[in-house]
Parts: structure tokens; C-alpha cells; sequence
């Protein structure tokens, strides 16, 4: 994966941490599987843009904070 999807991940963990939620409620919140969220986080995967907007909502995330960090790809006709 690239280095804006692992940097991703990890604001996606540490913000997670921060809110002391486990990855299984965190998924819950941004309607993710536990997996999924678990694979982002990693940076196993390249979230789609809905998901990205789902994890940045349940957890109080600044898109202006992690416009940078997401690939130039999601944004792709939006």
C-alpha cells in the first residue's frame, strides 16, 4: 500500500486509542467490519471515500487533517 494509506491507518488508530474505543466498537461506529477497520488501520487497505467519511464522523476526525494522507485516488469525481 502506499505511504498516504499507512499514514492514514495510524491517525485512524491513534485516534481510536485516544477515544479508548476498541477497533470492534470503532467499526461499529463508522459501519465497518472489525476486519475492515482493522485492515485500514494496518494500511492493508485503501479505504473507500464513503469509508473514510464514515471513520472520520465516528471519530470526530478534521477531514482538513487527513485530506493529505488519504490517496488522491477516493477523490477521484467528487
Amino acid at each position: 500500500m502506499t505511504m498516504k494509506t499507512q499514514h492514514f491507518g495510524r491517525i485512524v488508530r491513534e485516534k481510536r486509542e485516544q477515544l479508548g474505543l476498541s477497533i470492534r466498537k470503532a467499526a461499529e461506529l463508522a459501519g465497518l467490519s472489525d476486519r475492515g477497520l482493522e485492515l485500514i488501520e494496518l494500511g492493508d487497505s485503501d479505504p473507500k471515500l464513503s469509508s473514510v467519511l464514515r471513520i472520520a464522523a465516528a471519530l470526530h476526525l478534521d477531514l482538513g487533517d487527513i485530506e493529505s494522507c488519504v490517496p488522491n485516488s477516493i477523490f477521484v469525481n467528487y
